[in-house]
C-alpha cells in the first residue's frame, strides 16, 4: 500500500471520528461513537467540527491530488473529491440550513465508499508505449 493511500483512509476515518463529538449536529454518529466509548470526545465538540473536520478535508484533497499526480486517473480524482469538497462547501456556505444532517452524512458515506472502494481497485498508472521505427 502506497503512502498516499495510508494518508488518504487516515484522513477519511479521522473526519469520522471527529464527526461521532458532535452530538446535537450528527445524532446517529454521535451514538456511534457513545457505544464505541469515545463520548468523552464531545467536550471537544467545538474544536472538531469548527477546526479539524476542515483540516482533514483539506488534506484529504491534498492526497487525493497528489495520487492523482502520480497515476492521472481523472475519474479517481472526481470521485474522491466528492465528499471532501461537499463537507467544506457545506461547512462554509450552508452550516444552518435544515437539510445539512443528510448532506454532511451523505458525504461521509461517499468518502468511506471511495476509501473501502480503492482497497480492492486502487488505481495504477497506465503505461504508455511508443512506437519507435
Amino acid at each position: 500500500m502506497k503512502i498516499s493511500d495510508v494518508f488518504e483512509k487516515s484522513g477519511v476515518l479521522g473526519t469520522i471520528v471527529a464527526s461521532m463529538s458532535c452530538g446535537f449536529c450528527f445524532p446517529f454518529l454521535a451514538s456511534l461513537g457513545a457505544s464505541l466509548g469515545i463520548g468523552f470526545l464531545s467536550e471537544f465538540e467545538a474544536f472538531f467540527i469548527v477546526t479539524l473536520i476542515p483540516i482533514l478535508a483539506w488534506f484529504i484533497i491534498a492526497m487525493q491530488l497528489y495520487a492523482w499526480s502520480k497515476h492521472k486517473k481523472a475519474i479517481y480524482l472526481f470521485f474522491g473529491l466528492i465528499g471532501p469538497v461537499t463537507l467544506l462547501i457545506l461547512k462554509h456556505f450552508f452550516w444552518m440550513e435544515p437539510w445539512r444532517t443528510e448532506v454532511y452524512y451523505m458525504a461521509l458515506a461517499s468518502m468511506l465508499i471511495y476509501s473501502v472502494f480503492t482497497l480492492f481497485k486502487p488505481p495504477v498508472k497506465t503505461c504508455c508505449t511508443t512506437n519507435v521505427a
